[in-house]
């Protein structure tokens, strides 16, 4: 007699699909640790809103977790950084002032003028020279449409995103009295390397950010809170808001209109922005690339493209100061500015 044999019917090529997304998902996820409370701000977190520096300690464990998406991006920056770092140490072996990779993942804090723990972070690197000097160095595996306006270091506190990498480095420079420091900025093509000095200006920022952090432990310890700020936007961007923190947020009246045309050309908009932006950067990237340092005329032949560029007359008319400032009007409603959020 012989023996069944079972015969598997195989799920389709979305099942299938769907079934390794989802376990990865959950493998991911099983990688992310439990927010707790802290005693000390971390130097990653620096916040315009001292009142969500004084949450991140005392209800560091009622935020919420990050989704499997997020942490999967996480996971590529660190590993992209780890990369980076790899690349450098041999970089820094064949250069004209070699240097070693040394101290890496160092941890540092900084206390407060009451002998307090107040600062706490990692720093990624330090470059050591045989001359001895060791510099420090964050790296940030940021997304491209951050980096690419970044030139110096200064360009990093014009976005809310960036500006915590800058603070986290100067606190480090601050804790160890360090006179200079870079930061190493993943780019599309090769990454780029930024000095940071300890001078007057970002001397006077590290101190800002740890008498903040010294204001935040005050609260803590008092168990007060400070004024919420005014920054709607600021608001809407904490993991807090609208659980521990219910801010007393005023909004303008919202006007409900009908307009088919208006909804179309929004809609198209909307489609064509992201396009527009992308376009913009290559652009930006192609005229850098094919800028002749000498002011002479281009024509290059690359692949089935024949790039023609030419140099023109600009008009300037150099005014001096004080004669601007004779003629200077201030318009308070002068400039229009409109938003556009897809809800």
């Amino acid at each position: 007699m012989s023996q069944a044999v079972e015969t598997l019917t195989p799920p389709s090529a979305a099942d299938l699909a769907e079934d390794i997304k989802s376990t990865w998902a959950a493998h991911v996820l099983r990688e992310q640790s439990a927010p707790s409370k802290t005693n000390y701000i971390y130097a990653s977190r620096y916040s315009p809103c001292l009142r969500r520096m004084v949450y991140e300690m005392t209800h560091g464990d009622q935020q919420v977790p990050f989704d499997a998406d997020t942490i999967a991006k996480f996971r590529r920056g660190n590993d992209r950084e780890r990369d980076l770092v790899s690349d450098l140490a041999k970089v820094g072996r064949d250069c004209d002032y070699p240097f070693d990779i040394v101290s890496q993942q160092e941890r540092f804090e900084l206390r407060d003028r009451k002998g307090r723990v107040a600062i706490v972070g990692r720093v990624d690197a330090r470059l050591r020279y045989r001359w001895g000097a060791g510099y420090p160095v964050e790296v940030k595996s940021w997304s491209v449409f951050l980096t690419e306006g970044i030139r110096e270091f200064d360009d990093l506190f014009l976005n809310r995103w960036t500006l915590r990498g800058a603070y986290q480095l100067l606190m480090y420079l601050l804790g160890a009295g360090e006179p200079l420091g870079f930061i190493l900025l993943d780019r599309s093509g090769l990454p780029d390397l930024i000095p940071v000095e300890l001078n007057d200006k970002n001397l006077s920022r590290a101190e800002t950010f740890l008498s903040r952090a010294e204001k935040a432990l005050d609260h803590k310890d008092a168990g007060t809170l400070p004024d919420f700020i005014s920054d709607t936007e600021e608001c809407h961007m904490c993991p807090f808001f609208g659980s521990v923190c219910q801010p007393p947020l005023k909004y303008s009246p919202v006007e409900i209109i009908s307009d088919p045309e208006g909804e179309q050309i929004l809609e198209r908009w909307s489609e064509l922005r992201d396009g527009a932006l992308e376009y913009n950067r290559l652009d930006k990237q192609l005229k850098a690339r094919f800028r002749p340092r000498a002011k002479i005329p281009v024509k290059t032949l690359l692949g089935r493209f024949l790039l023609r560029g030419s140099w023109g007359k600009l008009t300037k008319y150099e005014i001096p100061v004080e004669i601007k400032e004779q003629y200077k009007t201030v318009d308070a409603e002068g400039v229009f500015r409109l938003r556009v959020e897809k809800i």
